[in-house]
Parts: structure tokens; C-alpha cells; sequence
């Protein structure tokens, strides 16, 4: 699986996710559902700091 290339604060440089950096995720409880994890992403992305970032070219990916 080839995943697309995002540079943030979540995301560290081989594409794992921080957990700790995610709050949903750090106090990850039964009753959340996807839909939980997904929001909590899209309000981190679009936070200012994470819109500041420079992002890599479109198109580059992760390599395993």
C-alpha cells in the first residue's frame, strides 16, 4: 500500500501516526467511532499551525 505524502505535526517522516499527538487517540475509548478519529483529523489538518507547514510535492509518497 502506497500512502500519499502529508507533512504535519500527527504525522511523523515514515508516515506512522503519533498517537499521543492525537487526543482522540491517546484517550482512545470503545465507544468511538470512526467517524470520531476522522473529525479529529480533519480539525488537526486544518489547525493554523498544520496550514503553515510546507507541504512536499504533489504526488510523493511513502516508500516501505
Amino acid at each position: 500500500m502506497t500512502l500519499t505524502r502529508w507533512t504535519g505535526m500527527i504525522i511523523g517522516s515514515n508516515g506512522v501516526v503519533d498517537p499521543r499527538a492525537i487526543s482522540v487517540l491517546a484517550k482512545w475509548q470503545n465507544s468511538y467511532s470512526i467517524k470520531v478519529v476522522l473529525q479529529e483529523f480533519w480539525r488537526l489538518m486544518m489547525s493554523k499551525e498544520n496550514m503553515k507547514l510546507p507541504q512536499p510535492p504533489k504526488g510523493q509518497c511513502y516508500r516501505n
